[in-house]
């Protein structure tokens, strides 16, 4: 063998070291940047499925709130928000509707609700009464569909602005998730025609006062609609449980606002 080739083998054993040397470094560096992600999945992972208590500084709630579990603010579950900001995922399908067994408009027609509220829902039917108060449902689950041919009726009737104050745009709508009812007192004329429910101020004072013991929140506050997007909705009410429910009326803020404090990458 000749220099030459001394010189090229010389070359070519010492590109190899280095690059084998290289590749170790950058698989060593890559293995603890995946350990590091996977134990983060791991820690993220530990903090949803054991639950956490958050402290939550609002007016009127001096205690920890305890958060279960995460997911409960997932689209379409529990505590989600659901709003003109936060529309839910395309394909959404409702979990475990039920026909409600409480008095409400359209009588020859089902009227649906999650099945998780049905219980509580009676129960405040049931303590209305009791209290002189006689209510009805006007409006519960609706479709997205349902939604679409609301919204382009509206916006035909009473134009694009009222439109943007009262009603929002087909996949924004709380109703679409069966956690939220349109409450109304109860009457011949509505049990014939949802359209002509009304809440007579009795009844909207004593939901208001009330509604949280049962898990329900009056959605819509008057003067927040530019946290809402809604205008003041006295006989729409959205069904946390009663630990939320009770949280949320005592700070007096709304329940966008709750969330983005509580769960803000639920909240984006």
């Amino acid at each position: 063998m000749n220099t030459t080739s001394k010189k090229k083998l010389s070359l070519s054993f010492w590109l190899l070291v280095i690059g084998l040397i290289g590749l170790g470094i950058y698989s060593l560096i890559s293995l603890r940047q995946t350990a590091a992600i996977y134990d983060g999945v791991l820690a993220m992972q530990a903090n949803i499925n054991s639950g956490s208590v958050k402290k939550v500084d609002f007016a009127g709630n001096d205690k920890p709130f305890n958060i279960p579990n995460w997911t409960l603010f997932r689209p379409g579950e529990l505590w989600s928000l659901t709003s003109r900001d936060h529309h839910l995922p395309d394909g959404f399908e409702t979990p475990e509707l039920v026909n409600t067994e409480v008095a409400h408009g359209d009588s020859g027609q089902p009227m649906k609700v999650q099945k998780q509220i049905e219980a509580p829902l009676k129960a405040l039917f049931d303590a209305a009464e009791k209290d002189g108060i006689e209510l009805m449902l006007s409006s519960a689950y609706r479709s997205v569909d349902d939604q679409k041919q609301l919204y382009e009726q509206f916006v035909a009737e009473q134009g694009q602005d009222m439109a943007e104050l009262y009603v929002v745009e087909p996949g924004a709508s709380e109703h679409h998730t069966g956690l939220s009812v349109d409450f109304s007192t109860a009457s011949a004329a509505c049990e014939a025609d949802s359209d002509k429910c009304s809440l007579a101020q009795d009844a909207a004072a004593w939901l208001f006062e009330n509604g949280p013991r049962f898990g329900f929140i009056q959605r819509y506050p008057e003067g927040k609609q530019p946290l809402t997007g809604v205008a003041f909705e006295p006989w729409h009410y959205r069904y946390l449980g009663i630990p939320m429910a009770k949280m949320v009326a005592a700070s007096g803020l709304t329940y966008d606002e709750i969330v983005r404090q509580v769960a803000p990458g639920y909240a984006r």
